[in-house]
């Protein structure tokens, strides 16, 4: 129960980013498709682990879904530098200590960025992470 409950997160998780990034037309750029090919690997790790859990498939899994937890991990800094460059106009914005500038790009109090958005991506990888390690019942 615990698998198919780990693994119905990930597909709701899948599912629910790619809403999200449909929902705010995330792919004006290359950069911007980055997120739509990590829900690519995250979906093909999710049908493999679920169809099989051979040692070899749970190596190709972990090495996806690390994959994913990178370009997350990339996806946060993204966001995050760019609602800190859009600091900029606000007339304020030099007065903030460096600190205080980074943690309202981080909080999203400048800019329209999403940090926490490739979250999304992340928590659904390291779900997968943990499905690589529990074993399907046997038969």
């Amino acid at each position: 129960m615990l698998r198919l409950g780990l693994l119905a997160l990930v597909a709701i998780g899948i599912a629910g980013a790619a809403a999200e990034l449909a929902f705010e037309r995330h792919w004006g750029s290359p950069t911007q498709l980055i997120p739509w090919a990590t829900l690519a690997l995250l979906t093909v790790a999710l049908v493999l682990v679920a169809l099989r859990d051979s040692p070899g498939t749970l190596t190709v899994v972990r090495v996806l879904a690390l994959i994913v937890l990178l370009a997350a991990a990339y996806g946060v800094f993204t966001h995050v530098s760019v609602n800190h460059g859009m600091g900029a106009m606000d007339p304020a914005w030099d007065s903030l200590s460096p600190l205080a500038q980074w943690w309202s790009a981080l909080t999203k109090s400048v800019g329209n960025a999403p940090p926490l958005a490739p979250g999304m991506l992340a928590q659904s990888a390291l779900l997968l992470l943990l499905v690589s390690t529990v074993r399907r019942p046997a038969r």
